[in-house]
């Protein structure tokens, strides 16, 4: 597991998990910030990034880090926009 795996461990209160649900919920949710990271990075994206940014996504080969290195590269507040997608789905899920 990588830090920020363990970050969400303890972040949302999974320690108490088995170790195999404790990597299966930190997979699901990791895939539900992804998606709305990437959903709301296409209303800051300009028309121009977004085409680069389809192009990027339409690439078979592409992983979610070299997704993450874009959008990084496009939003100068892309870490901001992270951490806000990150508590957002976080209050949705345990509140």
């Amino acid at each position: 597991m990588n830090p920020l795996s363990k970050d969400v461990i303890v972040e949302w209160g999974l320690g108490d998990l088995p170790l195999e649900e404790q990597i299966d919920m930190v997979d699901r949710i990791g895939r539900l910030i992804y998606q709305a990271v990437l959903v709301r990075s296409l209303d800051i994206l300009s028309e121009v990034e977004q085409v680069e940014f389809d192009l990027l996504l339409d690439e078979d080969t592409t992983t979610p880090q070299e997704v993450v290195v874009f959008l990084e590269s496009k939003i100068p507040t892309f870490k901001l926009l992270l951490k806000e997608e990150i508590n957002k789905l976080k209050m949705d899920i345990l509140v």
